[in-house]
């Protein structure tokens, strides 16, 4: 009886695991655009529309940097989701897989003044409507340019997202000038200067389910008849 149900076990957990994949990637090559589509797009996920595209907030236009995707207008007025200078983009899974991200790694860069001792503040929010944003963990500090990565994988709301539930994330940052250019940048415009970071699990169909149930009823019952 054991033995059957561990099988059971086993069997679902090989149906729905998933590894941590690369979901998302940019590759930053020319001036600072105001949007990109992900360079590389996990076939897992949505496609089209609104989806797995780097956007901007109404307070964050972009500006001349090669390379990047950067904005002179992040502020030095604290980090708040009220806030209109961020960047943005939007993910979901396909039907048939649930969504978890595990974080966001990227590239920085940008003007000596902005980032300049004690360095810049910078924080992802989440929201599943759109329209409500929580900001994820605490806000991390960046002296000067470089890379840093963001975990996710302790935020519950982020893991097991099922299709059809649109994630949006949003990208904070302040600095110590309220017009200091700062953003993504990819070195020699051919490095990630973006990547996001997760799994797309398998959903199985209802009827795994049932004669999983219906396997588990089965044992059960032939243990009863061997103990009468």
């Amino acid at each position: 009886m054991k033995t059957l149900i561990a099988a059971v076990a086993t069997a679902v957990g090989l149906t729905c695991a998933a590894q941590a994949d690369l979901l998302l990637e940019w590759v930053f090559s020319g001036s600072s655009p105001a949007s990109q589509v992900a360079n590389s797009i996990d076939s897992r996920l949505d496609s089209g529309g609104s989806f797995n595209d780097l956007t901007r907030g109404a307070g964050a236009p972009s500006s001349a940097a090669n390379s990047s995707f950067r904005t002179t207008g992040f502020q030095n007025d604290g980090i708040s989701t009220a806030n209109t200078d961020y960047f943005q983009l939007v993910l979901s899974a396909s039907s048939g897989y649930d969504l978890s991200l595990s974080g966001i790694t990227a590239a920085f860069a940008g003007t000596t003044s902005f980032s300049v001792s004690p360095g810049v503040s910078h924080q992802w929010a989440y929201s599943l409507d759109g329209s409500t944003f929580t900001l994820i963990g605490s806000a991390q500090t960046r002296v000067g340019n470089g890379s840093d990565t963001f975990d996710f994988s302790g935020v519950s709301a982020l893991q097991n997202v099922a299709a059809g539930t649109d994630v949006t994330l949003r990208y904070y940052a302040e600095g110590q000038t309220p017009t200091g250019g700062w953003g993504f940048f990819s070195t020699g415009g051919t490095a990630p200067g973006l990547q996001v970071n997760g799994s797309l699990a398998v959903v199985p169909e209802p009827s795994v389910f049932a004669l999983f149930a219906i396997g588990g009823l089965a044992a059960a019952r032939f243990a009863r008849r061997r103990k009468e």
